[in-house]
């Protein structure tokens, strides 16, 4: 078997934590991220101490995203096959008549900023290769497709909509440098997490996923994509979806 590395940051719980059981289960290595010590991804890292790397990366942070990237380079790991940009918030609700300047912010900075700022200096690191970076983004940042029955979602889905039109950017500035990296927004489905079981006054379409179900089939549309593909916004589902 052709043995790939993973990059997962997030991965404390959740769909990150889930990627990081499947990599592992598929028999790839992962490097995998988390804001401090988490008893789960521990547990795991344990179990197969040849094929886990932890390192520690709060997004919402530029001396957290500083630090990751110093740990990332002493780890001494050279290629990544696929990095999954996973780590985010959602504190409902968050409605525009409501929300506080900070709460908005630290929106904008977890799910649009800092994911963007730690794919920028990956992709700084010279004697680093990547192939393709996923971001973890949301059917609420479509704005073409505005989901208008989200009540107490506008700062996360303004960070998400924000996340995607850096993340084109980012794909298209890249391919005027003639570099490889594919960059692929995700929206993951409905899945059954933490962050997910919030009470809502609307019934989801088609209800809850499983963060297995979710990531199986996303773990495919990653590796489906090439270059032609870059800059482009796929549901788990494998189908394209509207900016």
């Amino acid at each position: 078997m052709d043995t790939k590395t993973w990059l997962i940051v997030g991965a404390s719980r959740g769909i990150g934590l889930e990627f990081v059981r499947l990599i592992l289960a598929s028999g790839h290595r992962v490097v995998a991220t988390a804001r401090g010590s988490g008893s789960a991804l521990d547990a795991i890292a344990r179990d197969a101490p040849d094929r886990v790397t932890l390192l520690t990366c709060d997004v919402s942070s530029s001396q957290g995203i500083t630090s990751f990237i110093d740990q990332f380079v002493q780890s001494g790991v050279k290629k990544i096959h696929y990095a999954v940009i996973n780590a985010g918030i959602l504190e409902y609700p968050n409605r525009a008549l409501d929300m506080t300047f900070d709460h908005f912010a630290q929106h904008l900075l977890t799910n649009a900023v800092g994911p963007i700022i730690v794919a920028q200096k990956l992709l700084k690191l010279s004697d680093v290769s990547i192939d393709t970076i996923a971001f973890m983004s949301s059917d609420s940042g479509s704005t073409q497709r505005f989901l208008a029955f989200e009540d107490g979602f506008a700062a996360y889905a303004a960070s998400k909509a924000a996340l995607n039109q850096a993340l084109r950017h980012l794909a298209e500035e890249l391919r005027r440098k003639q570099r490889h990296t594919v960059i692929l927004a995700l929206h993951p489905g409905e899945v059954a997490t933490d962050m997910g079981m919030i009470e809502t006054s609307w019934d989801l379409d088609g209800g809850q996923i499983s963060p297995e179900e979710s990531v199986i089939r996303m773990m495919d549309v990653i590796r489906s994509k090439g270059i032609d593909q870059s800059g482009t916004f796929w549901t788990w589902e494998n189908k394209e979806y509207p900016w």
